[in-house]
C-alpha cells in the first residue's frame, strides 16, 4: 500500500475517459502512489482492464437516481472518497475524468486538510444554489432561509473537479453527513456534487494554484483570440498542469482543439505498467506555478465576469443592465 492515492470517477459512459486520465497521469506526472477507479455501477466485465493494470476498484452503489438540475447522479459517488476505508492512505488526489494531466502533481500530494481550486469565474458560494426558488413554495423559502442562516453564502466557491486532501479529515460520519446535506438542499442545487462539498467545507478549504485545474476555452468562440495565448505555448503545450474540460466540448470530441492529445493518451493507456514507474515529463518550479496561476486567474471571460458581478456585486450589476438597456435605445 502506497502513502498516496490518485482517484477518478466513471460510469459505463466514462470508461475511455478514465483510461485516458490514468494514462496522462502515468506518462506525464511521475505519480508514485496507488491508482483507483470509483466505478459507479459499472459491470464487472468492464472492469477487467483496470484490474489487469493494477488499478484499484471501488464499486459505488447509487444512493440517488434522479438528475440534479440536469446533471447525472453519478457525480455523487465522489462522496465515497470520505468513507473510513480511505484512511489507509495518507493523502488523496481526485481528478475528474474529463481532464488531462501534463506534469508533476507533487504539490497536490503535500496537501494538508482539504484543498481545491476556486471556480474559474470566481463566483461566491451562493451561485452554486438556486436561491430564487424561495418564491416557488413555503417549503423552499424555509430551506433558503435556513441555508443563508447556517452558511456564509458570500465566500468564494471551489470547483470539485480537482480535490486534494489528507485523510485525517475523514470521520466515521463524514460520508453520511455529505449525504444528509445533499438530501436537505438538493432542491436548491445548481447541479452535481459541488454545492454539497462547498457547504461541508465552508470556510475550511485551502486554495490550490489554478494551474492544477485550468478550464479550457470553448472552440469557435470569439473570446479565444484573447484566451488562446494564455493556454498555449507555440500552439503546442498549454501553460497548465491539469486541463479540465468543464464544458460540453469534451476532449474526446473531434471539434475539441485538444482531441489529438486526448486520443494519443488513450492509445498509450494499454502500455501502462505500474511495476515500472516513469519520471514526470516536467516538474514545475514554485515560481512557474504561481506565475501561470496568476495569469490564468486573469483570463476571465465576459460571461464569467458578468456572473461574478451578479452574485458578488448585485447592485452594480443592475446598474450595468440599466446602462445597457439605455444604450440599446
Amino acid at each position: 500500500m502506497k502513502k498516496s492515492l490518485l482517484v477518478t470517477l466513471a460510469d459505463e459512459s466514462y470508461i475511455d475517459a478514465a483510461k485516458q486520465l490514468f494514462s496522462s497521469v502515468y506518462f506525464n506526472s511521475g505519480w508514485k502512489g496507488d491508482y483507483m477507479l470509483l466505478a459507479h455501477e459499472i459491470p464487472e466485465k468492464n472492469l477487467k482492464w483496470f484490474r489487469k493494470k493494477g488499478i484499484l476498484i471501488k464499486k459505488c452503489r447509487a444512493f440517488y437516481n434522479k438528475k440534479i438540475n440536469g446533471r447525472k447522479p453519478v457525480l455523487l459517488s465522489k462522496f465515497y472518497l470520505f468513507t473510513p476505508e480511505f484512511k489507509k492512505w495518507k493523502n488523496i488526489v481526485f481528478i475528474d475524468g474529463d481532464a488531462i494531466v501534463r506534469a508533476s502533481l507533487y504539490k497536490l500530494v503535500a496537501a494538508k486538510g482539504f484543498a481545491a481550486i476556486p471556480c474559474t469565474n470566481w463566483v461566491i458560494l451562493g451561485y452554486d444554489f438556486k436561491l430564487d426558488r424561495a418564491k416557488e413554495s413555503v417549503t423552499l423559502k424555509r430551506k433558503v432561509k435556513k441555508l443563508k442562516k447556517t452558511y456564509d453564502m458570500k465566500v468564494p466557491a471551489f470547483n470539485s473537479g480537482v480535490m486534494a486532501f489528507s485523510t485525517d479529515i475523514i470521520r466515521k460520519n463524514t460520508f453520511s453527513e455529505l449525504k444528509r446535506l445533499f438530501m436537505m438542499y438538493k432542491d436548491l442545487h445548481s447541479g452535481g456534487d459541488q454545492p454539497t462539498f462547498n457547504l461541508f467545507f465552508n470556510k475550511k478549504w485551502k486554495m490550490l494554484p489554478r494551474v492544477y485545474n485550468a478550464w479550457t476555452p470553448l472552440p469557435n468562440n470569439p473570446y479565444n483570440a484573447l484566451v488562446r495565448p494564455i493556454f498555449f505555448d507555440g500552439g503546442r503545450r498549454t501553460k497548465a498542469i491539469i486541463l479540465h474540460f468543464a464544458h460540453p466540448i469534451k476532449p474526446w470530441k473531434r471539434e475539441s482543439i485538444f482531441y489529438n492529445e486526448w486520443e494519443a493518451n488513450l492509445k498509450k493507456a494499454d502500455s501502462i505498467n505500474l511495476k515500472k514507474r516513469l519520471p514526470a515529463v516536467k516538474k514545475w518550479t514554485k515560481s512557474e506555478i504561481w506565475l501561470h496561476s496568476a495569469i490564468l486567474s486573469l483570463s476571465v471571460s465576459p460571461v464569467f465576469m458578468l456572473a461574478f458581478l451578479r452574485t458578488s456585486f448585485p447592485k452594480f450589476y443592475l446598474k450595468l443592465k440599466k446602462i445597457r438597456k439605455y444604450l440599446k435605445k
